[in-house]
């Protein structure tokens, strides 16, 4: 991710606690989570799970 909100949803090469990641509407871990290559058209979505309460 090239982008200067990266520290949102990256921490230390990793994807931070508590963000779901969606690739197609289905959780990157069933996708092979960082060893998925994208594609033209997919379509990535980040969900934080973490809310106040």
């Amino acid at each position: 991710m090239e982008d200067d909100r990266k520290e949102l949803f990256v921490m230390e090469d990793s994807v931070r606690p508590g963000i779901l990641v969606l690739i197609n509407d289905a959780d990157w871990e069933l996708e092979g989570e960082d060893k998925y290559e994208l594609k033209t058209g997919d379509n990535i979505v980040f969900v934080s799970t973490l809310h106040g309460g």
